[in-house]
């Protein structure tokens, strides 16, 4: 299908379509973000990540749309956890509930509930 778009319509409006076609990958990737942090995050984060939940105030949990973590930071707190400066998990790892597909996911949804 795309060679018969490709023949039909001129280069930048390919090029339109192939930049279409990957914002339509990002939405179904924040989408699945989304269900995963319903499903994982809430409790302490809450459902805007502005952590006012009883959990987040007990364990002091940050506000996520004050975070200004690169990319990197955010994917390895959510495969790792989280650890107090005494060692005690704060967030629990992710490695082995989710795959990097959907920490992906989910650090792509993180990200777009910053300010």
């Amino acid at each position: 299908m795309a060679s018969v778009v490709a023949q039909r319509l001129p280069p930048l409006l390919c090029l339109a379509a192939v930049v279409a076609g990957g914002n339509e990958a990002s939405a179904q990737t924040a989408g699945s973000g989304a269900a995963l942090f319903e499903q994982y995050c809430i409790p302490c984060h809450g459902p805007d990540g502005r952590a006012r939940t009883p959990v987040a105030r007990k364990l002091g949990v940050k506000d996520l749309t004050e975070s200004r973590l690169p990319d990197a930071e955010i994917i390895h707190q959510i495969t790792e956890g989280r650890k107090d400066t005494h060692g005690k998990d704060r967030m629990p790892a992710f490695k082995d509930k989710l795959k990097p597909a959907e920490i992906e996911a989910v650090a792509a949804f993180v990200k777009a509930l910053r300010k």
